[in-house]
């Protein structure tokens, strides 16, 4: 996997097939392995005549991470794609990706409009008063793995309400889980978690700005990644299109549908 030198630290990144430039980025606690495990699958696109490029963040994956929350807001985060972008040599891309990679693009069509043909927001984070409930489990799971270790943190997150059940229900699912989260760099995510929740907000008051076309990819059921949220992003990036899957993980398991009505969206004049 390719190495950039991005803003003080070590990028790992995955470029995929040749073509038009497709830029998609993962979720909070997420990797490159992990996208490829929700469905966001970069062959199929390639196969489509896409250059696809993935990347682990700041602080995930295999990337390195620094010691300041400050660069882990919005804002940093954005600026990271950016110079990713300008590392590869690319000034014009579609650009997306799923809940902390789809608020990262809305704020990089906000500072480098030049620079977003169109947009993809696979369900995308909370809006506004949503993001509270969202912030303080994630910041108890980061006080906990500063107080008790990763390992603890773990295993009282694999106890919350909507996780305890797929032990017995899907007990595959809830293994997943659990190797997911235990996969993390304990003192990395601290800072990463910290650092996008508990800084600058979205600027959501802006978004009405973006011109860019954008695809928003939402499902009902997730706390989480709210609907709301999706819908209310639907009605404030105009001419945006919003498909909603019929379940939560639908997307997931249907990658290669997920993949055509991206590929769709994308290759449209």
């Amino acid at each position: 996997m390719p190495v950039a030198q991005i803003n003080g630290f070590e990028m790992h990144y995955r470029v995929s097939g040749e073509g038009w430039p497709v830029v998609m980025a993962h979720g909070l606690m997420g990797s490159i392995a992990m996208m490829d495990d929700l469905g966001e699958r970069p062959d199929i696109l390639a196969a489509r005549g896409f250059r696809v490029i993935n990347y682990d963040a700041r602080g995930h994956g295999r990337s390195g991470f620094t010691k300041d929350t400050a660069h882990y807001s919005w804002f940093s985060l954005a600026r990271d794609m950016h110079a990713l972008l300008q590392h590869l040599g690319i000034e014009r891309a579609h650009v997306g990706g799923g809940s902390m990679g789809a608020g990262t693009s809305l704020v990089l069509a906000l500072d480098h409009p030049e620079m977003v043909e169109r947009l993809v927001l696979i369900a995308p984070p909370p809006m506004g008063q949503r993001m509270g409930p969202v912030s303080q489990m994630f910041g108890a799971f980061a006080t906990i793995i500063e107080s008790a270790g990763l390992e603890r943190a773990v295993e009282v997150a694999m106890e919350l309400p909507q996780w305890a059940p797929l032990r017995e229900s899907d007990p595959q699912r809830y293994e997943w889980m659990h190797g997911w989260l235990l996969s993390q760099n304990a003192e990395a995510i601290v800072y990463a978690i910290r650092g996008l929740l508990q800084g600058p907000p979205l600027p959501e008051e802006r978004f009405a700005e973006i011109r860019a076309p954008a695809l928003i990819l939402a499902h009902p059921d997730d706390d989480i990644h709210p609907l709301t949220s999706a819908q209310w992003l639907h009605e404030t990036l105009g001419g945006s299109r919003l498909v909603v899957a019929p379940s939560m993980l639908y997307f997931e398991e249907h990658p290669d549908e997920m993949m055509s009505i991206v590929g769709d969206f994308l290759s449209e004049d």
